[in-house]
Order: C-alpha cells, then sequence, then structure tokens
C-alpha cells in the first residue's frame, strides 16, 4: 500500500510504545509494478503476423511466394568439381616455400605516413625458421597449442609460420588493449588458456609485464609467454616438422566474449583447398594485389587472405585497422596509390564510406585497378553497396566489382561468392543473393528433420566439403549436434536457394551482428536481467536495424 511521510512516523511511535520491541528500522523503498507478459500479437505490427500467429519465416516464404511460384527442385546445390594442377601444395609449409622461391613477391605492411615495409616470402620464410628455433627452445613439441597475443601483423606472420613450420598448432586472440580490466579479450584468454591445456603464449616486449600482472591477478599458475623480439634473434632452424595435410593447422576461436568459445580444428588440405576452389572460381592468378585491413585473428585475415594469397604468389598489403575506422577514406587512398585488384570488409565499413559523400566527390582517385571488394561477415545490405558503388562509379569503380559473399571459421571462411549489379537490385531488396558453392563445396535447405525443401522455401543451411572443419577440439557435445549423421554442417543460418544460388535470411542461433562481430542473444538478455527491477527470464534480445541505419 501507499505510505506517505507521515504514515511513517506514525508507524515508528506506534512500534516505540510497544513494550515486546527492543529495536526496529524502517526501510522506504518505491514499489514498482511488475509488467504483465504480452503476446506477440500485442505487440508486433499485424504485417508480420498473420490471423494464425505463425512464425515470422513463415512470412518471407509467404513474400518469396508471391514473386516466385515455389519450385519443384529440391533445394541442393554443388559446386563445380575441385580440379588441381600438378604438385599443387596440400600442406601450408609446401605453400610457403613454393611463394619463397620467388623473391620479388611477399607483404607490404602499410605505416602510419603510407610508407611500406616489404617482406618477400623468402625472408618470411628465413624469419619463421628463426621463429621456429625459439619455439623449440621452450620445449614445444608437434601439436602443441601457441596462443598470440601479437597486435603487429609482420610479428603476427612470422611467429604463425614459426608455428606451422614446428607442427605447433597457433591460436589466434586479438592483443589486448589493457590487461588490467577484466574486458572481453583477457576473459577469453583466461578461459582458453585453461581449457586448452595451458599453452605457450606468445607475444611483444612492450606488453609482457602487463600480460604476466593479468595472470599473476588471476592465479593462472605455470603461466608462461615467449616474447617475439626474442624468438627471432635465433638461428634458423631448417629441421622442419613434415605435416601431413589431414593434420590440424588451426585453431579458430569462435564468438563468445564472457562464454568459452569452441576451438575450430582446420586442417592443411581444408584450407588450401579452398585457396584452390577460389583460384578456379574466380580465376586468381599471381598478378592480383590483395589489400586487407582487419585483424588477422579473423578467419578472413589469416586464412581468405594471407594464406590465399601465399598460396597464389601473389602481393599483399596489410593495414591498421584503427587507421581505416578514423578515416575510412583511406581505405580508398590505399586502392589507389597501390594499385589494389582485391579486398574485403564487411556491410558496414562501405556505410562508414558512404556517410564522406560530399568529400568523395572532392577527391581523384582511379579505382579501374579493382576487380572484387568482397563483401560478406555480416548481413549484406543493398542499399548500401547501391550507394558505394553509385558514388565512387565517377573515380572509375566498375560497377561489377562488388562479390557478395558467405562463409564461417568453420568452412575456413568464404564459400559462396556472386556478382552485384545496380541494374539487377534495388534499394528495397530484403535481401542479397550471396552467389553458388565454391568447387568442391555443396549446400542443402532442410527443415528441422533434416527433409531437404524445396527451391525458394527459406529453411536451415548445412553445408559439406573440402573447407568444412573436422570438429571442435574436445567438445563432443558440440561436434554431435553440428553435424548430421550424413556428414552435413549446421550453419544455424536459414537461408534459400534459387537457381542453385545462396540467399541468408537470418540466424537460426541465438547471435546477434554488430560491424563484424558476433555477440549471444544470451549474454546480453544476462546483463539486462541484472539492472534492478528487470524482471529475470522476461528478457529477449534480438538483432534490429533501425531506419537508414547502416
Amino acid at each position: 500500500n501507499y505510505i506517505n511521510d507521515f504514515s511513517i512516523l506514525e508507524l515508528e511511535s506506534e512500534l516505540k510504545n510497544q513494550p515486546q520491541i527492543d529495536e526496529f528500522s524502517i526501510l522506504e523503498k518505491n514499489k514498482v509494478q511488475t509488467p504483465q507478459p504480452y503476446h506477440l500479437k500485442d505487440i508486433l505490427p499485424g504485417s508480420l503476423l498473420d490471423s494464425n500467429h505463425q512464425e515470422i519465416d513463415h512470412k518471407i516464404n509467404n513474400e518469396i511466394k508471391e514473386n516466385n511460384s515455389i519450385s519443384e527442385k529440391l533445394a541442393i546445390s554443388h559446386g563445380d568439381e575441385l580440379i588441381l594442377e600438378d604438385n599443387e601444395p596440400l600442406t601450408l609449409q609446401d605453400a610457403l616455400k613454393r611463394a619463397s622461391l620467388n623473391n620479388e613477391k611477399g607483404i607490404y605492411y602499410i605505416q602510419n605516413d603510407d610508407s611500406t615495409v616489404f617482406q618477400s616470402y623468402y625472408d618470411l620464410l628465413q624469419q619463421a625458421q628463426k621463429a621456429l628455433k625459439g619455439l623449440r627452445s621452450y620445449g614445444l613439441k608437434p601439436n602443441d597449442k601457441v596462443i598470440f597475443q601479437i597486435e603487429d601483423d609482420q610479428s603476427y606472420l612470422t611467429t604463425f609460420w614459426g608455428c606451422v613450420l614446428g607442427g605447433f598448432i597457433p591460436i589466434p586472440i586479438a592483443e589486448s588493449q589493457n590487461y588490467e580490466e577484466d574486458n572481453d579479450i583477457v576473459k577469453k584468454l583466461v578461459n582458453v588458456w585453461n581449457v586448452l591445456e595451458k599453452p605457450l603464449v606468445v607475444t611483444r616486449q612492450k606488453v609482457k609485464e602487463d600480460i604476466l600482472n593479468m595472470a599473476q591477478r588471476k592465479g593462472l599458475n605455470d603461466f608462461k609467454t615467449a616474447i617475439f623480439e626474442e624468438l627471432i634473434q635465433n638461428r634458423p632452424d631448417e629441421n622442419w616438422h613434415k605435416s601431413k595435410p589431414d593434420d590440424v593447422a588451426l585453431f579458430l576461436l569462435t564468438s563468445g566474449s564472457t562464454g568459452m568459445p569452441k576451438a575450430v580444428m582446420q586442417t592443411h588440405k581444408a584450407i588450401l583447398l579452398r585457396s584452390a576452389a577460389i583460384k578456379q572460381m574466380e580465376n586468381y592468378q599471381k598478378d592480383e594485389i590483395a589489400l586487407f585491413w582487419f585483424p588477422l585473428e579473423h578467419v578472413v585475415g589469416i586464412i581468405m587472405f594471407h594464406i590465399r594469397d601465399t598460396y597464389l604468389e601473389c602481393d599483399q598489403y596489410h593495414g591498421d585497422t584503427q587507421t581505416v575506422l578514423a578515416n575510412p577514406l583511406k581505405w580508398m587512398d590505399w586502392i589507389d596509390k597501390f594499385r589494389i585488384t582485391n579486398t574485403w570488409a564487411p556491410n558496414f565499413a562501405y556505410g562508414l564510406v558512404n556517410e564522406y559523400e560530399d568529400e568523395i566527390k572532392n577527391r581523384n582517385w582511379d579505382l579501374s585497378c579493382m576487380k572484387y571488394f568482397h563483401n560478406g561477415g555480416e548481413a549484406i545490405v543493398a542499399k548500401t553497396v547501391r550507394k558505394f558503388l553509385t558514388l565512387l562509379k565517377p573515380h572509375k569503380l566498375k560497377e561489377e566489382s562488388m562479390l557478395p559473399s558467405w562463409g564461417m571459421s568453420e568452412t575456413s571462411s568464404g564459400v559462396a561468392f556472386t556478382g552485384f549489379s545496380l541494374k539487377d537490385t534495388s534499394d528495397e531488396d530484403k535481401f542479397v543473393n550471396v552467389g553458388a558453392p565454391i568447387p568442391g563445396v555443396s549446400f542443402r535447405i532442410v527443415d528441422k528433420e533434416n527433409q531437404l525443401k524445396k527451391e525458394r522455401e527459406t529453411g536451415r543451411l548445412q553445408v559439406k566439403g573440402n573447407p568444412v572443419t573436422i570438429g571442435y577440439y574436445k567438445n563432443p557435445e558440440a561436434n554431435v549436434s553440428s553435424f548430421t549423421d550424413d556428414g552435413w554442417f549446421y550453419t544455424g543460418d536459414l537461408a534459400y536457394l534459387q537457381n542453385g544460388e545462396l540467399t541468408i535470411t537470418g540466424r537460426e542461433k541465438d547471435e546477434i551482428i554488430i560491424n563484424g562481430i558476433n555477440y549471444y542473444s544470451h549474454e546480453i538478455e544476462k546483463c539486462v536481467e541484472e539492472v534492478e527491477n528487470v524482471v529475470v527470464s522476461f528478457t529477449a534480445a534480438c538483432a534490429v536495424r533501425p531506419a537508414h541505419s547502416q
């Protein structure tokens, strides 16, 4: 009941006059009316729910039906047969060895003043052999894990190949900007270190003390670090571990900030056959010049670009992430200056460029060198892409340069690609076609019983083929739930096929993707439910794109 100040004084006087009460206190608190739960029909617009209140994805199917009569063709699509040339490398070691024979090709690291530091593939191999010697001094044996806490790309790639030559398994984790607080990266580092048998952590001299202090504060016994600057002071070790194509080459961590991420196991063969398929599908040759400016722990950075370009024996440029985020037009400056032929970014990055519409008109770029802007990692918005192409057309950018794609860590990055044009799309398109499977890969769309749907019907996307992971490290529960009895991998995406090409319509898993980073819905819900007066279990987090937002 409502009690005012006068009522409280009366209550206090009454209690004082009770002989059986020695002491008492009165706590005053505003009463919060607990909200009653709503039914979906009470809060969602009628257009989203039919008279029977069916699920929203049924609505998507209905819209597809309005535009296309449902095909009788089953929703399964196979990529072309993968044709390998003679003596194609099937281990990463052999790929680097082949690339190192050409001392003129390699990696350009873009500096703050837009100058570059060049490292040929031959030099990369020599430095990696020094790192190998240093890593072995810590007693590492083949299949031992190594956690990366290395921000600098040149140090990162040298250490990566040192691990590859020794048969050690790299575990890339972004370097934290602050080890004194329990941020997402620190939590991930601690969780991964504890679960994956306390691996050696390689870092740089300038953050060594910060990492060791964090480990002591967290009670991480037997926490060992190796310093990159010390690793490469060794003499080159040419006695490589002889890896096999089916050996695990790399762990890729799934999204998971406060939780424990799963370690995706990718083999030498899976990674390189994906590279071979891209070469065949997109006709990539040694004269390609690639640009990547996202962190290398991202699957696109290490596999889709760096390893692909090493396999192709072509030049690759690496730029700083924060430089582009602070000045998105720097991305176009680099393309123009270094005559880049292909690059990659999620949809939000193209939206960042679009925000500089007036400045773009006053620039004098020549972007005719660009073959492909790869677009993937999050939902592709037709309106964003169309504006990007329109704004840069006066700068000689080809309209067909945009290449929507789809992939994930479990597929060794992108395994579907297609073209995009202004004449075949509109700003109102709800979804963007991401293309057919690459050679050696198959897609299918199924219902909850794993029965094939028909083309243009929305269902669960499953994938099978050369680049698909062999599973998650020491996670039998996830492995059982992630694969069908006949070997198809559950992607967690909802999609449909049309003429064998894939269109993603949403996520089955409770994840939200913001700027290319995945967040679990339940983690957001957990945080919200810790707020005072929020009723536990009455919280739901879902993805919403506000009007006119990228």
